[in-house]
């Protein structure tokens, strides 16, 4: 062992996904210092200023007041990955609560949903965040936004992250009565996977249908969750491993440079995973919305107007006038619309090539993508995604 070694706690809970994927991060960027010596730790020993001082750095989900205060006074280096308190004592870096609203309310108007609303976790700072956020986003748009307030006996203490359970829903009753009250179609975001999986249970309880009367979306991107929910859960990935990541090179700063302590970080979401429960459009055709669903999964095949309107099995007039008269288009300008907004929003959060866009948005070649978007933007692929850099995923 080198003698300047240095013990680091990490507390982080390992009982969600979002937890795991952290952990991994910091176990990879931690290899970048060979005097480090990771050391896991119980919350309940970072109570302790003496315990706090058995470490000479620290990354931890700070949680409740005795861990933050045990910190403060054994005045170790120490970054917050969970970010509770506003304004914060201690460096943190947490996920963007604003940023994944955002997520939420875009997906949802690319669904053309105007009807949502919020499920959270009363009491808890994040959840509150992110509602407030989504709230304001939809009403901007000029859509509504019904929240989720829980019972009187049910408030949640941020404590309660750590010990989440898919089995275990202390309010299921209250959540079936709310869900069930909401008018339908409507789209709901709600502030976690765990959350959104406890919401389409009480939807299964109620016999609501998921996504045709209730789409639902949470996030962290647990593929255990999303996986065994029925159906299959989309989610906003908050790419839990790159924060880890970042905690530790924060760390790594203050062990450094003690004195001058590194600038909070709000960390982003990497975009959705879109599974079936968001597979819906609030149409008042019922057939429209499942066209529209085709279009959406097949934009990289190729599709045509020919394609979709042999998969709905009826007419070309009388596809084409549902379009019209819902969509304000024709089946195939609704194709040439959606191709488009991929192609954007694939510039704009990703670094794919013109000829892997168009492989993905189904355009014959990056020659054509290119002649296309000039078109339609009057200016380049390139051109356009250097124009919108600034506001870029980062």
């Amino acid at each position: 062992m080198l003698h300047n070694t240095l013990r680091i706690a990490v507390q982080v809970e390992t009982t969600r996904a979002h937890g795991r994927a952290m952990l991994e991060g910091i176990a990879d960027a931690a290899l970048t210092f060979d005097n480090w010596r990771l050391e896991p730790v119980e919350p309940r020993l970072l109570t302790s200023p003496a315990n706090v001082r058995r470490y000479d750095g620290l990354i931890v989900r700070v949680m409740d007041n005795a861990t933050a205060d045990a910190i403060l006074r054994a005045k170790r280096p120490a970054v917050d990955t969970y970010g509770r308190l506003d304004p914060n004592p201690l460096p943190f870096i947490r996920l963007d609560d604003e940023a994944i609203a955002k997520c939420a309310d875009e997906c949802f108007a690319e669904h053309r949903y105007i009807r949502c609303a919020y499920c959270g976790f009363p009491g808890l700072r994040f959840s509150a965040a992110r509602g407030e956020a989504f709230a304001a986003l939809v009403s901007k748009r000029g859509g509504s936004c019904a929240v989720y307030d829980g019972t009187t006996t049910t408030r949640y203490k941020d404590t309660f992250v750590r010990n989440e359970r898919m089995d275990r829903i202390a309010d299921l009753a209250a959540l079936r009565k709310w869900i069930a009250s909401m008018p339908k179609p409507i789209a709901v975001f709600c502030c976690n996977d765990i959350r959104a999986f406890h919401l389409m249970k009480a939807c299964a309880d109620a016999k609501i249908d998921v996504p045709r009367e209730v789409a639902a979306l949470g996030a962290d991107n647990d593929k255990v969750l999303c996986t065994f929910s029925n159906p299959p859960l989309s989610s906003i990935d908050t790419n839990a491993f790159a924060l880890g990541q970042s905690a530790v090179k924060m760390l790594a700063e203050l062990l450094a440079h003690p004195k001058h302590p590194p600038r909070d970080v709000m960390h982003h979401p990497s975009g959705i995973v879109e599974r079936h429960s968001t597979e819906s459009y609030p149409t008042k055709t019922p057939w429209l919305s499942d066209a529209l669903v085709f279009i959406r999964r097949n934009l990289g095949n190729g599709i045509s107007a020919n394609d979709v309107i042999a998969r709905i099995g009826y007419s070309h007039t009388a596809v084409n006038n549902a379009f019209r008269r819902e969509l304000g288009k024709s089946v195939q300008q609704e194709i040439i619309r959606q191709r488009s907004e991929r192609a954007c929003r694939l510039l704009k959060e990703t670094d794919m090539t013109a000829a892997e866009i168009a492989s993905v948005c189904g355009y014959p070649s990056a020659q054509y993508f290119a002649h296309v978007f000039a078109k339609f933007f009057n200016t380049t692929p390139d051109a356009w995604r250097k124009g919108c850099a600034p506001q870029g995923h980062t």
